[in-house]
């Protein structure tokens, strides 16, 4: 016997990623990944062709300022830290207010785009 019985309701996948975070937040978890991956790229990129010292303390004096360009791989390390950190904390505490769980992916977010724009200010100036 054959089955001739139809399937006509599909599901939708969406996004099969950081399935731990609710789907309305998935995207700007994986803007935040995909940040967080660019700014590794530009770091691995750009290294090769930076100087030997490279301005990464602006607050500091102007002699002090300067370090060792291998010091540039502090920002992707950082930015990694970050994103692990905070998708743990957000994997861990399941329980955690809709509201303060969407505002602490939001800051995530932030904080990978300001990382990634701090590493191409400092290479252009370079």
């Amino acid at each position: 016997m054959m089955d001739l019985t139809f399937k006509t309701e599909r599901k939708n996948p969406g996004m099969r990623y950081l399935r731990f975070l609710p789907k309305s937040f998935r995207y700007i978890g994986v803007l935040s990944v995909f940040l967080n991956i660019a700014t590794l790229l530009v770091t691995f990129i750009f290294y090769p062709g930076l100087q030997k010292e490279i301005p990464l303390f602006y607050s500091l004096s102007s002699d002090q300022q300067l370090v060792n360009k291998s010091f540039i791989f502090i920002l992707p390390v950082i930015a990694t830290a970050i994103n692990s950190f905070h998708f743990l904390i957000a994997y861990l505490e399941k329980e955690i207010n809709y509201n303060i769980l969407k505002m602490f992916i939001q800051v995530t977010l932030l904080l990978q785009f300001l990382l990634l724009v701090i590493l191409l200010r400092i290479i252009i100036i370079v």
